[in-house]
């Protein structure tokens, strides 16, 4: 995370960008590069407050052009909020300018206690929902239930050439051994259950152990191999690590 220059404001050029891509087919990879692109003349630590300075200044009328869409206010609102959210936390570099370019620009959105990513697809290439879990406390069963009901709804209003059957979802927290840890009734474990396994993709191996460091441990792989056990999903996962497993 840099601290990046004060006083440099969001170049129109940058928000028109995150403007035009709401509803666009292009993903958010595409956006982003585009994106990239309305800053490239200036050195790297302007360049990284600049890209800041147009996500935080595209988002109240992002919002307002995904109300007009179909999306409730409330969701609209709370779909942008994610971007303060990752970048206070994390920065730029560790929230990643694609995920906050999917998120400014309504590609993934925020329905109650989780979040879902349009235009996603099973390894058949069929359409799905992508499923995404923010931090935001404890995953409730109940508000899970209600965050999936009212989805669908929701996602094919917004995006109805991008609707699906299906969802999906890679994380950390579907990892077999959790219920062993933590015990069948746990909330991850309970939030697990509604997916079935697939044989993983082609992938770097250290993915999975980089998403949990960050959301289990909220700093980089090489920082969160070294803390200290705290609690018994930290625990598990520095004892894991410890016996060499991913």
């Amino acid at each position: 995370m840099t601290a990046g220059v004060p006083g440099l404001e969001a170049r129109p050029a940058s928000v028109a960008v995150l403007a035009a891509a709401v509803g666009s087919p292009d993903d958010a990879a595409t956006v982003a590069t585009a994106l990239a692109a309305t800053v490239a003349d200036v050195p790297p630590v302007a360049r990284e407050t600049l890209l800041v300075a147009a996500l935080r200044a595209a988002a109240p009328g992002n919002a307002a052009a995904l109300e007009a869409r179909g999306l409730p206010r409330a969701l609209a609102e709370g779909t942008v909020a994610d971007v303060e959210r990752k970048l206070a936390r994390y920065g730029l570099d560790g929230a990643g300018l694609d995920w906050l370019v999917a998120v400014v620009t309504g590609r993934v959105v925020a329905v109650g206690r989780l979040q879902f990513e349009v235009g996603d697809h099973l390894a058949d290439g069929t359409p799905a929902w992508h499923v995404h879990v923010p931090e935001g406390g404890p995953l409730d069963p109940a508000a899970c239930d209600l965050a999936f009901a009212t989805a669908p709804e929701v996602l094919r209003r917004l995006a109805p050439d991008r609707a699906a059957r299906w969802w999906q979802c890679r994380s950390w927290m579907l990892d077999p051994g959790l219920p062993a840890v933590l015990g069948p009734d746990a909330n991850l474990v309970r939030f697990a259950r509604r997916f079935r396994l697939t044989p993983p993709g082609p992938h770097d191996g250290t993915e999975g152990d980089a998403s949990a460091a960050k959301f289990v441990f909220g700093v980089p792989l090489a920082t969160a191999r070294s803390s200290a056990p705290a609690g018994r999903l930290r625990t598990a996962v520095l004892d894991r690590w410890a016996r060499g497993g991913a």
